[in-house]
């Protein structure tokens, strides 16, 4: 139980750093493109995308065994928001589209504690129908993270002006 309120504690004050630490917005502003930083841009995605996945697979993997399973998925739920909220704030990314995965499995859970099912049979086949209802959500959500990340490195979020100066300054781009 001590765990469980440490990792609890730890993922509230996570929350409540990433809340308080917002970036400023007023730095963002356009810039033509180079396509010598494509390479950065396409790195920058995956890192985020990266980023995202281990939001959600992490906090699975540092909960305790021995737990009851509500409270389990309770701290998981906790974490996956915490570490989601990171990545938020570090890509400058939307909140709600990081955290539809967050909500289909809340959804999922529902589901399958819904008690009126007859067997477990039905009970399989509610969650995989909802996951089959769901998926087009997560997947809608993954374009417009991607879509958010691309207009974020266009607008210099990630790049400051001094990197792509130099950048197209190299010796590769003189010889060409």
């Amino acid at each position: 139980m001590a765990v469980i309120l440490i990792q609890s504690a730890i993922y509230l004050g996570v929350i409540a750093m990433t809340r308080l630490a917002r970036p400023s917005f007023s730095k963002l502003c356009y810039r033509r493109s180079d396509k010598s930083i494509n390479l950065v841009h396409n790195s920058l995605k995956i890192v985020a995308l990266w980023c995202i996945l281990a939001a959600y697979v992490t906090p699975f993997f540092i909960i305790p065994h021995t737990v009851h399973p509500i409270l389990g998925w309770i701290l998981y739920l906790l974490g996956a928001f915490a570490l989601c909220s990171i990545a938020i704030n570090v890509f400058l990314l939307p909140m709600l589209p990081v955290l539809v995965p967050w909500l289909g499995i809340v959804g999922a859970l529902m589901v399958m504690s819904f008690p009126w099912y007859p067997d477990g049979v039905v009970r399989a086949l509610s969650v995989f129908v909802y996951a089959f209802c769901s998926a087009p959500f997560v997947w809608a959500s993954m374009v417009r993270i991607v879509s958010s990340l691309q207009l974020s490195l266009e607008r210099e979020a990630f790049l400051p002006a001094r990197l792509v100066e130099s950048s197209s300054n190299s010796w590769f781009n003189k010889l060409y």
